[in-house]
């Protein structure tokens, strides 16, 4: 019983990633990432992976961000120098919105992928600017 409480609390610590700078959100954050063999990675110098992710940067939201992702297999992958893979992620940069956000993907076998250098991938991503 023990070893499946650890691995539960590694798991949501690897994957699951609310970053909140300058910003703020009158209802909640729900961010989670669920399924069976989720893998998240960046080889590249400068090269960033997010995997169910909510990142904001002095912003507002007058409501709730919901974030999800939940599959089987689900794979994000960022490779070359400065590449970025974003799979189910909220970004939000000097944004202002009203009501809520909801964010979901789901799936068997979700794949995203960016392979040459300075390349770009987004998947279920919401990116405001």
């Amino acid at each position: 019983m023990k070893k499946s409480i650890l691995l539960t609390v590694l798991f949501c610590l690897v994957y699951v990633s609310v970053a909140i700078a300058e910003s703020s959100v009158d209802g909640s954050v729900v961010n989670s990432v669920g399924g069976q063999t989720v893998t998240n990675t960046a080889v590249g110098k400068g090269s960033k992976a997010s995997l169910g992710a909510v990142k904001m940067e002095e912003s507002k939201v007058g409501g709730s961000v919901f974030n999800s992702v939940v599959g089987q297999t689900v794979t994000n992958t960022a490779l070359g120098n400065e590449s970025e893979a974003n799979l189910g992620v909220v970004k939000l940069k000097d944004s202002k919105v009203g009501g809520s956000i909801v964010n979901t993907v789901a799936g068997q076998t979700v794949t995203n992928t960016a392979a040459g250098n300075e390349s770009e991938a987004n998947m279920g991503v919401v990116d405001m600017k």
